[in-house]
């Protein structure tokens, strides 16, 4: 049985504004522990990451991604860059504008590429490498 201070564990004021002492199993003070430390480990990868952001931040956002309608110049704009992206990756040779494909718009890793295609997950890569280099340079032309 171990001693823990309720303060600790649950920060609003209102509740616990002084230490109150309670006696529990090992257990049950071995979970809150892990849960302190979760939260503060979630906390740091946050901050490391800037995610600071909430939907409840008042700002509009929320409002924002819900119900933002595209406007048809947007739609036109969208299908246009789609168009030439698709023209561009059909000029790649076959193997990079499939492996492009299938990492970005299939969402498959180098691994699961490399699987299907029983090859090494680094010949993936390179050629993906390759294919971004020179897609680049055709879309710079474009524009």
């Amino acid at each position: 049985m171990k001693t823990i201070d309720l303060k600790k564990y649950y920060r609003k004021p209102e509740l616990y504004g002084e230490s109150n002492l309670v006696l529990v199993t090992d257990e049950v003070a071995d979970v809150l522990e892990q849960s302190l430390r979760d939260e503060k480990s979630f906390y740091m990868r946050r901050l490391r990451a800037k995610a600071i952001y909430s939907l409840e931040y008042g700002n509009g956002i929320e409002n924002y991604v819900i119900f933002h309608e595209e406007s048809p110049e947007e739609i036109y704009e969208r299908r246009l860059t789609m168009q030439q992206l698709n023209e561009a990756l059909a000029k790649l040779p076959i193997k990079q504008g499939q492996h492009i494909y299938a990492y970005y718009f299939l969402g498959k890793s180098c691994k699961e590429i490399a699987l299907a295609e029983h090859i090494s997950p680094r010949t993936v890569q390179i050629s993906l490498q390759r294919g971004l280099k020179r897609l680049g340079k055709m879309l710079k032309k474009l524009f």
